[in-house]
């Protein structure tokens, strides 16, 4: 099984990168003109909110390619949202040929003012580069594109200095790493998506645009829960699984989608930079996800948005059992509900200043091997709470996990956050932050207090 994915993975790179001087030699007629940006409810794309105009459910920054959503892969957007300069003309010339470059850096910087045996000063970055390719062109399969990332990271883990099991920042993710890698398929006008190759179940399941309001890994990009029941979910950096995902809009505000992945653990863990292609190495089944996501009174609608999503997971995979690792149990089964919904705007119908608020739960079945079986958080974004700083964002959510009677109590533990996000620019944003912790254990295993500031740029 090892040789058939490495076969699969060497046949995908070479179709992925062999179409780009293809596509250049396809193009015929001028360059067009760009079309005007899909953007979401809110004016400024920095400020996550649903969008209105598209059918997307979780793409809150089309030009930020950090644990970017297949949501976002097809969406347009004005060269100011970008760092740029020289860079645009770049863009510029690619756009003819379907091939649209993104980029980005995040890093945050973390101290423990109090807890932890002693104070810490942590830092941590990420630099993610991404290509998506319009395929129509060259191969003349309308619908048909790729998409690619890479990742660099550096730095230091501040939530492993503390013992605390919910990771203070979603950043640390030290050396670099080959991510998604993928095809995707557009049919029935658009409605149905298709993607194969190799995916990040947490890209794609289990999020929200309100969740990239916080700092935390706790709840940005998932319930957090999730991957550390079963680390295949979680998106990269550092890994990737082989997998095929589709979602189908089935009406106005309905989308249905359904994922099956994978089950390599070394994958999940970036083994060789993310470049494990191999589909077993002591594992078995696969991890398959299905989820409806239910978006309300989007657009200029006289009533304020919301969203709901609700998932399953299933996995007959082997897990080792949290007592005593040498005993295995096969499978387990999960399930997660998701919701945010705006509940005060000062503008009225179209306006997007104003308050949402948001909860999250998830939980699995097996004990016996689930270090966090019940996950819960909930929380309040304001959009415009300061006047002069209409386009800023001010959030508060708090974060439990609930451990297994089998496992470490450690794994129990609350997390509240505050943050503001400044907006310098659309490129550009800026969020001091405070994360008080409440950890489960011994007396020496105090509650902490972590201040921070997290700055991000899109290239």
């Amino acid at each position: 099984m090892k040789r058939s994915g490495s076969f699969f993975a060497i046949a995908f790179v070479a179709i992925l990168f062999c179409i780009l001087p293809a596509s250049a030699s396809a193009q015929q007629s001028p360059p067009a003109p760009l079309p005007p940006t899909q953007q979401g409810t809110s004016t400024v794309p920095a400020a996550p909110q649903p969008n209105a105009n598209a059918a997307d459910f979780k793409c809150p920054r089309v030009a930020d390619p950090h644990r970017r959503s297949p949501d976002c892969n097809d969406q347009d957007f004005p060269l100011d949202e970008t760092l740029a300069g020289g860079w645009d003309v770049v863009r510029r010339a690619m756009k003819p040929f379907g091939i649209t470059p993104t980029a980005s850096y995040i890093g945050g910087l973390q101290t423990n003012v109090t807890g932890g045996s002693h104070e810490v000063w942590s830092y941590a970055g990420l630099l993610t580069l991404a290509v998506n390719i319009d395929l129509d062109e060259s191969l003349r399969i309308p619908g048909l594109s790729a998409y690619a990332d890479f990742s660099w990271g550096t730095g230091s883990y501040l939530a492993g200095s503390l013992d605390s099991p919910i990771p203070t920042s979603g950043l640390y993710a030290p050396s670099y790493y080959l991510g998604q890698m993928y095809l995707q398929q557009k049919l029935d006008r658009g409605k149905l998506t298709i993607l194969a190759g190799r995916l990040a179940a947490g890209n794609g399941f289990a999020n929200l645009p309100v969740f990239s309001n916080f700092v935390n890994y706790g709840i940005n990009p998932n319930p957090y829960s999730i991957g550390a029941n079963d680390a295949t979910f979680f998106g990269p950096p550092p890994g990737t699984e082989w997998g095929v995902q589709a979602s189908y809009a089935v009406a106005t505000g309905i989308q249905i989608q359904a994922g099956v992945f994978n089950t390599n653990i070394n994958s999940a863990f970036g083994l060789n930079h993310g470049t494990d292609f191999a589909l077993q190495e002591g594992n078995k089944g696969a991890l398959s996800i299905g989820e409806i996501d239910y978006q309300t009174h989007r657009g200029g609608s006289k009533h304020k948005p919301g969203q709901i999503a609700v998932g399953f997971l299933h996995s007959n995979n082997s897990f080792p059992t949290l007592n005593n690792g040498d005993v295995l149990v096969q499978s387990y089964s999960g399930t997660y509900v998701l919701a945010q919904q705006m509940i005060y705007r000062p503008g009225g119908p179209g306006t997007t200043q104003g308050a949402t608020i948001w909860g999250a739960y998830s939980y699995n079945n097996q004990d016996l091997t689930s270090p966090m079986q019940h996950f819960w958080a909930a929380g309040a974004s304001y959009l415009g709470l300061v006047p002069a700083r209409k386009n800023d964002v001010v959030s508060v959510g708090i974060v439990g996990t609930e451990a297994s009677k089998f496992g470490s109590p450690l794994n129990t533990e609350r997390l509240l956050e505050l943050n503001y996000q400044w907006l310098h620019s659309r490129y550009l944003t800026i969020t001091p932050h405070g994360q008080y912790l409440w950890l489960n254990g011994p007396p020496t295993h105090k509650n902490a207090l972590v201040l921070g500031i997290q700055f991000g740029l899109t290239l």
